[in-house]
């Protein structure tokens, strides 16, 4: 058995707890998204990234483990935890953990990290977004699971030194939790080709993910591996509301905020005038981020934003999905708008009345 199952090539919703959700919500839309209907909790990992007029932070292993506590089938997802804030023995020692106690509804993203996150951490000698810091990070959580008494983990690799270590505690998931990869840049998405169960990736339009889904599947052949073997997945702004143009009005800023931040996906879509260098890159750097120059914000086609996002009603909804899943997309994890409690409601009311018994259907029907 393996965490979020992955079969016949199946489309599958879970819900987003990303900012501004608080404490509270986040624990009441975990569980509630089981009722709904959803299949995934995914979680995001955030220790001092904060902006102002948001909620507290939390920490993403303690509320996964209250969900799994409050549900029966559910699969979480860490969405992503970075190769900085703890060693890997660690965490695959938790994870081990919670896959037996919730029998294999557990699974891991990883991304490279982003250094707000773990910036003040400043003991932290290898404190820093690292590429081969993630790769070492999966290679000794990978070696951990598989570490027995009479064959222990050795490895001494740039970032981690381990010696004859072994966990006595198994994943109940076999081989061991799938291991998705919050993969952006080239080199990003090259590493989730070669070892990654799953890409996990933010901010797309349909045809931008549908080419670097392609780049992974051609990557994937060139290593030896089964295309089937990494699961596409998508952390998308959702807001589906009965009034359709309301809901557009309330993702498309937050579609803006998320399309601005990514400079290399508006090269892509041939609006590099829109590119502004300090917004990015303050991003980047800290969570009291600035706002992005006001003629860039302006001159943001609010058609392009939307792009990035699933809004509407629920049938605009759905045929922007089947855009998404055209493209490749099998596993969406929805970023609600958690600003607006009511729209986030109605959000999930529609999906669970509309589009996700019209997805079953289709996956039934295949």
């Amino acid at each position: 058995m393996s965490s979020i199952r992955v079969m016949n090539d199946a489309v599958r919703f879970g819900i987003y707890l990303a900012e501004p959700v608080d404490l509270e919500a986040a624990l009441k839309y975990g569980v509630k998204a089981e009722s709904c209907g959803f299949r995934v909790v995914a979680l995001c990992e955030n220790l001092f990234w904060w902006n102002a007029g948001y909620p507290p932070v939390w920490d993403n292993f303690t509320v996964m483990t209250t969900i799994l506590n409050h549900t029966k089938k559910i699969s979480t997802l860490t969405d992503v935890i970075d190769p900085v804030k703890r060693h890997p023995i660690v965490v695959a020692h938790m994870l081990a953990t919670l896959d037996n106690i919730s029998r294999g509804r557990v699974a891991v993203g990883v991304g490279a990290g982003e250094t707000a996150n773990f910036g003040p951490l400043t003991d932290l000698t290898k404190g820093h977004p690292s590429v081969a810091g993630m790769k070492e990070f999966i290679a000794v959580m990978q070696g951990a699971w598989e570490s027995t008494a009479e064959k222990p983990l050795n490895f001494d690799g740039e970032f981690f030194h381990v010696k004859d270590a072994y966990l006595t505690l198994k994943p109940y998931s076999k081989p061991h939790p799938r291991i998705y990869i919050g993969a952006l840049a080239p080199h990003m998405r090259k590493v989730t080709a070669e070892i990654g169960d799953g890409w996990i990736p933010v901010t797309y339009t349909p045809e931008t993910y549908e080419q670097d889904w392609r780049g992974i599947q051609e990557a994937a052949k060139r290593v030896g591996r089964e295309t089937s073997s990494v699961d596409p997945g998508l952390n998308i702004v959702t807001t589906v509301l009965q009034d359709g143009e309301k809901a557009k009005r309330i993702a498309t800023p937050i579609g803006k905020l998320r399309l601005l931040g990514r400079p290399p996906l508006l090269v892509a879509l041939g609006h590099k005038e829109l590119i502004d260098n300090d917004f990015a890159a303050t991003k980047r750097r800290g969570p009291l981020a600035p706002a992005a120059r006001q003629d860039i914000w302006d001159a943001t086609p609010e058609e392009l934003a939307r792009k990035v996002t699933i809004c509407g009603t629920p049938d605009e909804a759905i045929g922007q999905i089947e855009e998404f899943i055209r493209a490749g997309v099998r596993l969406f994890a929805l970023w609600l708008p958690y600003e607006d409690t009511r729209a986030t409601e109605e959000t999930m009311e529609n999906y669970e009345r509309i589009i996700l018994p019209y997805f079953v259907e289709r996956n039934e029907n295949r």
